[in-house]
């Protein structure tokens, strides 16, 4: 469940859907602390995704947006930057 904003600098609470930026991400499902990925079934032709949800608040939003990188994880990036293909990622200081 959502409680913040993501922007570690920001930390405003949570408190509608209709304030915001809201940012549901698709990620791989990864099974316990050892960080190894649950083995495919012969059923399964994919494997197993989970869904995350990240939020910006108004105020953040507005200058803010959220990449993902499959190694990276979740980041932010200035909006005027997030445009150009040749872009670091990089997150808030």
């Amino acid at each position: 469940m959502l409680s913040h904003c993501a922007n570690l600098q920001c930390l405003k609470p949570f408190l509608r859907l209709g304030e915001g930026k809201l940012f549901l991400v698709e990620t791989s499902y990864v099974a316990g602390s050892g960080g190894t990925t649950l083995s495919l079934s012969p059923r399964m032709r994919q494997p197993p995704r989970r869904l995350e949800r990240h939020w910006l608040c108004d105020e953040c939003a507005t200058l803010w947006t959220l990449v993902q990188d499959r190694q990276k994880g979740i980041a932010l990036l200035p909006l005027q930057l997030s445009a150009s293909s040749n872009v670091a990622y990089r997150k808030p200081a």
